[in-house]
């Protein structure tokens, strides 16, 4: 039966797993990476595995969630005090150059969620929380918009969150999929473009 650790040791042992499976992961996708791979590559064993974990579909989410943490981390710190339709416009154009300069590997919440989806809920959960948690980043955006006067009142930054997210999700898997920046560029313009529609 697995149990949280209740050591420093273990803790570090459990996380070093759980970073090394996000790792591998994301980049070769959940199915293709063993967990004999993720336990080499954190230097533990089987009996550590099974220690912390209740088999590959709880270490599968507690990946997911990790990855989720890291890449909310930057949008934080890249969203989270922005209040301005010219502050908005630099975050993306700097996410959009990022995403180009790795190669276009995908959205790194929605990869993992599109293998996940409907065959691990909690996998499923953390990737959901993550894009809530993005989601509500471009909404706080939106609602310091509204308050400093620079969107209207009608406008719900709410809605215009989840356009928003929806326009650079698919921008993603477009410029991926075409192995082409531009997709991404014109689907986040026209995202901007639904914003724009609201300003004072």
């Amino acid at each position: 039966m697995p149990t949280e650790p209740k050591t420093g040791r273990g803790r570090a042992t459990r996380e070093r797993i759980v970073e090394r499976a996000a790792e591998l992961f994301a980049e070769r996708g959940i199915a293709a990476a063993s967990v004999d791979e993720v336990l080499a590559a954190a230097g533990a064993g089987k009996g550590q595995f099974y220690h912390y974990f209740r088999g590959r579909d709880e270490l599968a989410a507690a990946a997911v969630g990790h990855r989720c943490g890291v890449v909310l981390a930057g949008l934080t710190q890249a969203l989270g005090s922005v209040s301005s339709l010219a502050g908005l416009e630099q975050a993306l154009a700097g996410y959009i150059a990022g995403f180009e300069q790795m190669g276009m590997p995908g959205c790194p919440i929605g990869t993992l969620a599109t293998e996940v989806a409907g065959r691990n809920e909690a996998a499923r959960l953390q990737a959901a929380g993550g894009f809530d948690a993005w989601e509500r980043l471009l909404a706080g955006v939106l609602e310091r918009m509204c308050e400093r006067g620079e969107l209207r009142a009608d406008a719900d930054p709410a809605a215009l969150a989840t356009g928003l997210l929806a326009s650079i999700e698919g921008g993603m898997v477009l410029s991926q999929t075409r192995k082409d920046i531009a997709s991404l560029r014109i689907a986040v313009e026209a995202g901007l473009g639904q914003v724009r529609a609201y300003l004072s």
